[in-house]
């Protein structure tokens, strides 16, 4: 208790939340990482997406130096639906990593005791920005 009272201006950490974007791009311009699909934290991908975007843009412009605005499509296009499947599964995370103490929390608790993280969340893991651009 002496710690709280301790701070100058204790706050509480604030997630906010939107919908998966329709669109990234406008011309030569696109969106990437946070800007085009942020996340809630509870499958730490937020900085991992920011990477694979720019991995699969940067594959993209190189494939197509001569036409950017349709390499900024291919990017859009090999993105979109992965992190708008990430951006709802960690949305959905939200309501289970913060149950109270008591038969829901011991039950989650439980199950991710007995669960592999790895093999449950492969699909996060395996992705390989080179494959999704060929």
């Amino acid at each position: 208790m002496e710690l709280i009272r301790a701070a100058e201006t204790p706050g509480r950490w604030a997630l906010l939340d939107r919908e998966p974007l329709d669109r990234w791009n406008r011309g030569n311009a696109t969106l990437l990482g946070d800007a085009a699909h942020p996340m809630f934290p509870f499958f730490a991908q937020g900085a991992a997406q920011a990477i694979e975007d720019a991995a699969v843009l940067a594959l993209c412009l190189a494939a197509d130096p001569d036409h950017p605005t349709a390499a900024l499509s291919r990017y859009e296009e090999r993105r979109r639906s992965r992190t708008a499947r990430l951006q709802q599964v960690s949305h959905g995370r939200s309501h289970v990593n913060h149950l109270p103490d008591g038969p829901e929390q011991r039950a989650r608790d439980l199950q991710y005791a007995q669960a592999d993280p790895l093999r449950e969340n492969g699909w996060i893991y395996e992705y390989d920005p080179e494959a999704a651009v060929s």
